[in-house]
């Protein structure tokens, strides 16, 4: 049992990856077809007049970027029926992009012994990992199912496990695909459960070297203090150590289907006591579901999930009164996830907290590639890996356990906001060089972003050929809301060039205005928050 890491014959990594040829890999996964042929038969020019504000908020509260799919679902169901569409993915058909995925990315659907054999096999190039990534952002970029990949994008980080730690790059794909994904929008008590037992989790946080023989409380301590209870849920050193006993023979066998084995004669089968409950001696395996049933009943974890959906849907300061309603929620429906989420959407704090959250990497990258609607190349996930470096949000990429933040002051910073900015004037313009992670090195240093990204620059601009016109069309298309009156009319005098505001260009200019333009809304405040 012990004899994990050489069974799998995986080698024994430090936590510094190599990233380079992580893109290097990405990049030989070309896919065959342009998965934005999924968003573009029904782009249209404009956003139709039943579109509120609130109805903006809530898509960009519940999605990667809007696009006009959902703007149209938005004109066709309201938002009372479009947050009961995407509350049950279920019922939103996605068999196009999976099918396309498992076709594309195997592995994605292969068991954890077809995985194993594989990478005994040393098959060239064979990696679940790097397939894992590309497969995530396709899902966030072109899964019609939005709120679910929020979702999945969320308790992914709540239950986070560092990708390359070790086997854990061959095991992450059956926890993505059995444990998040199955229960991303149902109940917290089974993503506890699935948790518990993953392989994944078991080898991240050393649980499957936890025996009466040695104890490990790693998972023990992070099981209470990031999965359930929070930091400060009410529990004691000792309830680590009773938590730990509780868990202990609880391990990985690469023999077995599912690799999860209980092994009883490493079992403490003695008694113990977790936050002030006994739970008797004898009880092999079930010591463990007594501990998760114990912590899913605890106060402090309605609370403290309450205060993480809070903070991550509505403000970086969870309101008290929202996060009140929420654990309530959570208490009175057994942790139904669905619950918890309308009541936070159907509350007037997530009403009024529009521009409050800072958008996160994955959130701002996501919206740029789904607003624009780029035609793809073939390094095209390459390129969207190596933004999400930069800005410091790669899936999977968050070392510690704690995940990645969920504040603005995690992430707003003269070195973030300066990378954001290059981003979009790179994509608007393709004048600023990418750099040498970007596409193949050239004697300039690298191939301007506009190589990989090339937006439909026409289609932005429609008929649009004053200044003022092209101001407008691209809030629309853009931000999706009214900005200041002042910053309109910095915007018309920045896109006129020195000319009146109302006169007409000639197409070259107006193209070029409108790529200045788009350069400085992707910069603004107004396309940074959401």
């Amino acid at each position: 049992m012990r004899g994990m890491h050489g069974m799998m014959g995986a080698k024994r990594m430090n936590r510094t990856v190599n990233t380079d040829e992580i893109a290097a890999a990405i990049g030989r996964r070309t896919v065959g077809r342009d998965l934005g042929e999924l968003l573009r038969p029904v782009q249209k020019s404009a956003v139709g007049d039943k579109v509120s504000s609130f109805d903006t908020h809530l898509l960009n509260r519940t999605t990667f970027g809007i696009t006009d799919i959902e703007l149209q679902q938005m004109e066709v169901l309201g938002a009372e029926g479009y947050l009961d569409l995407q509350l049950n993915p279920d019922e939103i058909d996605n068999s196009a992009l999976e099918d396309f995925l498992v076709e594309a990315f195997p592995s994605v659907d292969m068991d954890y012994q077809e995985i194993l054999e594989r990478l005994r096999n040393e098959e060239e190039d064979f990696n679940p990992a790097i397939d894992l990534i590309v497969v995530t952002l396709a899902r966030q970029l072109f899964s019609p199912r939005q709120l679910f990949e929020v979702m999945v994008e969320f308790w992914t980080n709540h239950f986070n496990v560092f990708l390359f730690d070790e086997a854990v790059q061959y095991l992450k794909t059956g926890d993505d695909r059995d444990n998040i994904r199955p229960h991303a929008m149902g109940r917290f008590r089974d993503l506890l459960y699935a948790n518990a037992a993953s392989p994944a989790m078991l080898l991240y946080l050393d649980n499957y070297a936890n025996s009466k023989f040695g104890p490990n409380e790693n998972y023990a301590r992070e099981l209470m203090e990031l999965h359930t209870l929070g930091v400060d849920g009410g529990y004691t050193e000792t309830d680590v150590a009773e938590v730990a006993r509780c868990f202990t023979g609880w391990t990985i066998d690469p023999r077995a289907d599912e690799l999860f084995v209980f092994v009883p004669e490493e079992h403490d089968d003695g008694e113990k006591t977790v936050l002030g409950q006994v739970i008797p001696a004898g009880g092999g395996i079930e010591d463990g579901h007594q501990v998760l049933d114990i912590l899913l009943a605890h106060p402090s974890t309605g609370q403290f999930l309450a205060s993480k959906l809070v903070r991550r849907f509505v403000a970086d300061e969870p309101p008290l009164a929202l996060v009140e309603r929420v654990a309530e929620s959570y208490q009175q429906t057994d942790g139904d996830i669905r619950s918890m989420l309308r009541v936070i959407f159907e509350s007037d704090e997530f009403a009024d907290s529009r521009d409050g959250k800072f958008r996160r990497p994955s959130e701002y990258v996501g919206t740029v590639v789904r607003t624009l609607n780029p035609v793809q190349s073939g390094n095209y996930f390459s390129v969207v890996f190596r933004q999400l470096e930069t800005l410091g949000q790669v899936p999977f990429f968050s070392v510690p356990p704690t995940g990645y933040p969920d504040t603005q002051d995690d992430w707003l910073n003269t070195n973030a906001l300066l990378s954001r900015w290059n981003l979009g004037f790179s994509i608007a313009f393709g004048e600023l060089p990418a750099g040498s992670r970007v596409g193949e090195e050239e004697a300039d240093g690298g191939r301007v972003m506009a190589d990989f990204f090339q937006i439909p620059v026409f289609e932005l601009l429609g008929d649009a050929r004053t200044p003022a016109e092209i101001v407008d069309r691209l809030l629309d298309r853009i931000v999706h809301q009214q900005v200041a009156v002042e910053d309109r009319s910095a915007l018309v005098d920045y896109a006129a060039d020195g000319a009146p505001g109302s006169a007409p260009l000639g197409l070259e200019k107006a193209v070029e205005r409108c790529r200045a333009v788009l350069a400085a809304l992707l910069a603004s405040r107004y396309f940074q928050m959401r």
